[in-house]
């Protein structure tokens, strides 16, 4: 069964195909305008099946800002956890602790338990071994913490709140 998808998810999907197309095309004229507007309607049309993918609960401007926010959120915790690394690192007795832990998410879509994962294996000392179900494996460098419930609370909690904001 095919599914139809709705005027706001092709709007949505549109419009989000145009933004794209006009921050590669900056400093663009009539015909730069025109050319993206017919390319997104095109490509929207091509992608028709996919878009389901695309659904999103909020608005498109509301979750490309809290995209935007996830965004500085991750950088932010990419740079924490490097100078943890770095701290691991140059210690003079290096003392690591490493661990794979179990923990269960609340994410439904697979879309968000990959940005989820992806998000996990991008912050220095932790990787997202496997995603079996709403199941995540983690490896842990230095983990002083490992039970699931902390190591859910103080790693996937925070990735996972603000993925549910703007993802599926």
């Amino acid at each position: 069964m095919v599914k139809k998808c709705s005027f706001s998810t092709f709007f949505n999907s549109f419009l989000l195909f145009f933004i794209i197309y006009l921050f590669l095309t900056y400093p663009f004229d009539m015909e730069e305008l025109l050319t993206g507007f017919f390319i997104s309607i095109i490509l929207v049309i091509i992608f028709k099946n996919f878009l389901d993918y695309f659904y999103l609960k909020t608005p498109l401007f509301l979750s490309l800002f809290y995209l935007f926010a996830y965004i500085l959120f991750l950088l932010w915790q990419i740079f924490k956890a490097n100078l943890n690394v770095a701290k691991i690192v140059l210690s003079p007795k290096i003392k690591i602790n490493s661990a794979i832990v179990k923990c269960n998410t609340e994410l439904q879509s697979e879309l968000g338990k990959s940005i989820l994962a992806n998000s996990i294996t991008l912050t220095p000392g932790t990787l997202s071994v496997e995603v079996v179900g709403n199941t995540l494996y983690i490896h842990c460098i230095d983990t002083k913490i490992t039970s699931q419930e902390e190591v859910y609370r103080s790693i996937i909690k925070p990735f996972e709140d603000k993925i549910k904001r703007f993802a599926l």
